[in-house]
């Protein structure tokens, strides 16, 4: 079977079963603008309906995206659910994370003036910029690599008490019913009392970096009967006893690259936590001078997990850092410009659903991609979405897709590329 045909059959199917989540009226609207998405790289509403061959009224999509049409809840349950059908997994690795998108405009929804903690280069500290908190699935695959797929993204208000937290909370009980096992990745901003404590009763697994300084102590030793309470911690872990703690090193491949690191753990008590017990691991990584870096602090709430398995699993949380930048840069995300928040954030889902749906062809279909006569450059290298959505462009541009719907029985069958019909007069 060739590449298009098989493009056609997985989109057929995967549409199809995202359908599910959107009003029956709005299904065609719907597909032609997810189809749009996949074959431009702007985020511009206009440039989507330029990108295939257009047979409604203009206001049909603008009614679609400014009246919210369609659940932005339910579309991101039926990406995670696609998601997982593709790649089963019973334990699904979730990373949660921030970005800003920087806006010039002084008025809009979620607009205001946030701090910038990524510390980039010819940038000022503070930013007027929207605040997107992101929920990201990891996805194994071949040669054990992983990429990330985001799910869905909500958008921050501007003030009020709702922050980042809050927004981390909701986005793991919305999809806590459709996964059996979940651990989640965060970096040390997230790694907070108010978020990681509800998340352990709902039997969420946690593995996240936190400050150096963070009081953890030594489970306490067994003592004899006595009245009150028993003791919650024992001796606090200072430099001094990390220094007497057993060293390992390893060659592990982490960020892309073989790395040098020298590990030390122990199961802790986190003070912070009101005394839950984690794997606390230091890592050390070599430097290029041959000199170790200082010691980054990991905590596991899986404290049967090694400290090996710890920073592997932590290092697939940088995962959500490309893919930030592939949307802002090739997916039009910077592009965004609705007038209210409902409407900016299923425009945002749409775009993200067109980015996984792509990032799966090129996971799927990597075999059969002609990347010799796409990027002849790049031999031996990942296909990526970027990759296989300029194919995409090449072959499907201007297709009509509206009536690939059929209403009566539910299903979406890609039609097969032919001359493009934006050309004909």
């Amino acid at each position: 079977m060739s590449l298009t045909s098989s493009v056609c059959l997985l989109l057929s199917e995967w549409i199809s079963f995202l359908l599910v989540a959107v009003p029956p009226r709005s299904r065609r609207t719907f597909v032609e603008l997810l189809i749009g998405c996949m074959l431009t790289p702007e985020g511009w509403v206009t440039r989507a309906i330029g990108a295939i061959c257009r047979e409604a009224h203009w206001t049909t999509y603008y009614k679609l995206i400014e009246r919210a049409q369609v659940s932005v809840a339910d579309l991101s349950l039926q990406l995670l659910q696609l998601t997982q059908r593709v790649f089963p997994n019973e334990l699904v690795n979730l990373i949660i994370d921030d970005t800003l998108v920087p806006r010039c405009a002084k008025t809009g929804p979620g607009i205001s003036i946030k701090h910038d903690h990524s510390r980039k280069a010819n940038r000022p500290t503070f930013l007027n910029s929207q605040g997107w908190v992101t929920l990201a699935l990891v996805v194994r695959v071949r040669l054990g690599s992983a990429l990330t797929l985001p799910i869905r993204s909500w958008l921050v208000e501007e003030s009020g008490q709702l922050g980042k937290l809050w927004v981390a909370r909701q986005l793991i009980e919305s999809i806590r019913g459709n996964v059996r096992e979940a651990r989640l990745l965060i970096d040390a901003w997230f790694m907070r009392k108010s978020l990681i404590l509800p998340l352990l009763e709902q039997k969420v697994r946690i593995i996240g970096q936190v400050r150096r300084d963070t009081a953890l102590y030594l489970q306490p030793e067994p003592e004899p009967k006595r009245r009150g309470p028993k003791r919650k911690y024992g001796e606090r872990l200072d430099m001094a006893m990390l220094d007497t703690l057993p060293a390992q090193e390893r060659n592990l491949m982490l960020y892309g690259k073989m790395q040098s690191v020298r590990l030390r753990s122990v199961i802790a008590v986190a003070r912070f936590l009101k005394g839950v017990p984690v794997r606390a691991v230091w890592c050390e990584m070599r430097q290029d001078d041959n000199t170790w870096s200082r010691p980054r602090l990991i905590l596991a709430t899986e404290t049967e997990l090694s400290a090996q398995t710890v920073v592997e699993l932590y290092a697939e949380r940088w995962g959500i850092e490309p893919l930030f930048h592939n949307l802002k840069r090739w997916w039009g995300v910077t592009n965004l410009w609705q007038q209210s928040k409902e409407a900016l954030e299923l425009w945002m889902q749409i775009r993200s659903t067109a980015y996984a749906l792509t990032q799966l062809l090129a996971l799927k279909l990597w075999e059969s991609f002609p990347l010799m006569e796409i990027a002849p450059w790049r031999k031996r290298t990942m296909i990526t979405a970027g990759l296989f959505g300029q194919w995409l462009r090449i072959r499907f541009i201007g297709l009509p897709v509206r009536h690939a719907y059929n209403p009566k029985s539910g299903n979406f069958v890609m039609p097969f590329p032919g001359q493009d019909q934006r050309l004909q007069c």
